[in-house]
């Protein structure tokens, strides 16, 4: 009798953190015939919010919204999500910026990705690895470099960039946010 006591506690236990689990904050979704619907979304990590929108409505109804039931979802004040496809299938990304270069952000099970567009280029990943290869038996630390190219290609007009873009060692938000503010304030009027 013990026994069942403690598994039924266990259980209505575990089930009472599953719920406790949700984080909603205030926001708004963005469906894709362009309405707006005020609410509350669950604020979660990074890898689950490139894949799901969990919505809670005015009469506390939640439904939850994949990329491709709605554009778009925001925190109010905060993080901004929108709908596109990458390698065939769409995700959210977060829009970190938007300027003369926008950048996005993704996170799945092979890690950290970041992603650029520019007026009449398309969506581009921000190539980048690190790791460990072996040169002559020796184990030899590597970061790929291909980043500064790209970033160089979609920042062409602006050659004062260069060097700043040549020292970047490794994408992340920070440095490419400044870099596409600095970018966008550099090469547009007014």
């Amino acid at each position: 009798m013990k026994l069942k006591n403690l598994i039924l506690f266990g259980l209505l236990f575990s089930i009472g953190l599953l719920n406790a689990q949700t984080d909603f904050r205030p926001g708004y979704i963005i469906k894709n015939t362009g309405d707006t619907l005020n609410g509350d979304i669950d604020y979660r990590g990074d890898l689950l919010m490139s894949r799901l929108c969990k919505f809670r409505d005015k009469e506390n109804i939640i439904k939850d919204y994949s990329p491709n039931d709605i554009i778009a979802f925001r925190f109010i004040d905060g993080k901004y999500y929108v709908s596109r496809e990458i390698n065939d299938r769409r995700v959210f990304l977060e829009y970190l910026i938007k300027g003369k270069v926008n950048i996005y952000y993704m996170r799945d099970e092979n890690g950290d990705h970041y992603y650029l567009d520019k007026e009449d280029v398309k969506l581009t990943e921000i190539p980048y690895e690190e790791g460990i290869k072996y040169i002559d038996d020796k184990q030899v630390f590597y970061e790929s470099k291909k980043h500064i190219g790209l970033l160089n290609y979609f920042m062409q007009d602006a050659p004062e960039f260069q060097s700043r873009i040549q020292s970047l060692k490794k994408p992340e938000h920070q440095t490419l946010i400044k870099l596409a503010e600095d970018y966008h304030n550099a090469v547009c009027e007014g």
